[in-house]
């Protein structure tokens, strides 16, 4: 595997798989605990899921699997996310995603609260923590986050602005299928799972990161086997030692965080390195054009 490539301890490899399988426990607790005994929808592309379901009942009879159908719809979302994010994400991603249909599989639907406001927040705060601590070791539960992200790339627009446009069509076809007051139910337990998650995780940032090494050449290779962003090589001194060294910077967004430092340290454990928000970023800032 290939994010196997990168020397993270043995303690870290399986901190992170515990830490991924926990996140999609608390995704499919809550999904299938709150959110599906009360008739309300998930944000992206869980909440799409779930109107194919309703759609292919309603007209067919036929009884479809939340997980099933998230596995599918993942499928040339994860491609994307392989060729425009990066590949440790992507496989940490796919884990998930087949964790996700497991577990759908073996947990049942149940009750804890024929109260609508509980199901919703408690639907939403779980799903926010799930959500937020997959993230934060730099992996994704998948769906449309992953879209907004390639077409903020592709395009220049706001991930949020995609992502609220997603939300907006299922709340939309929610309250028209099933009443205004589901829809409004839904626009809470959406927001109070995105306001956790921030909190956990600011998922739609782009940083700069700023690399002081003397291995430059193996630093770029490295990061490029695995990413696709440009580089730009600065000269730099250091002002007590007076040696001279190589500055890397690049921008980056947040799912590949975790990734670029573990590339770093994979190549050179003594490399200086600053991470700093980008408040504004203008230009193309990835290596090639993602098709």
């Amino acid at each position: 595997m290939l994010f196997l490539k990168i020397k993270e301890s043995k303690f870290v490899k399986i901190k992170n798989l515990l830490i991924m399988f926990f996140g999609t426990l608390l995704f499919v607790f809550a999904m299938q605990m709150f959110i599906t005994p009360a008739n309300l929808y998930a944000g992206g592309l869980t909440g799409i899921a779930q109107l194919v379901i309703l759609l292919v009942n309603h007209s067919f009879g036929i009884e479809v699997s939340l997980g099933t159908l998230l596995i599918l719809f993942n499928i040339p979302i994860l491609w994307l996310a392989w060729h425009s994010i990066g590949k440790r994400f992507a496989i940490l991603t796919i884990m998930a995603v087949i964790l996700q249909f497991i577990l759908f599989e073996f947990i049942p639907v149940g009750y804890f609260s024929n109260d609508m406001l509980l199901n919703t927040v408690f639907g939403g705060v779980l799903i926010g923590i799930g959500g937020g601590i997959i993230l934060k070791i730099g992996a994704s539960s998948g769906g449309m986050d992953i879209i907004s992200q390639y077409m903020s790339l592709k395009y220049d627009g706001s991930v949020g602005k995609y992502s609220l446009i997603i939300n907006g069509f299922i709340i939309l076809i929610a309250g028209m299928v099933q009443g205004w007051e589901t829809a409004l139910y839904t626009v809470i337990s959406i927001y109070i799972a995105s306001t956790v998650i921030d909190h956990i995780h600011t998922v739609h940032q782009n940083l700069t990161i700023y690399v002081v090494t003397e291995k430059e050449d193996e630093m770029i290779s490295a990061i490029w086997g695995h990413l696709y962003r440009g580089i730009t090589m600065l000269d730099g001194r250091g002002a007590y030692t007076k040696q001279s060294k190589r500055v890397l910077m690049m921008v980056l967004s947040s799912y590949e965080l975790y990734e670029v430092l573990a590339i770093i340290r994979s190549v050179d454990d003594q490399a200086f390195t600053n991470v700093v928000r980008s408040e504004v970023v203008q230009g193309n800032f990835i290596k090639k054009k993602i098709d």
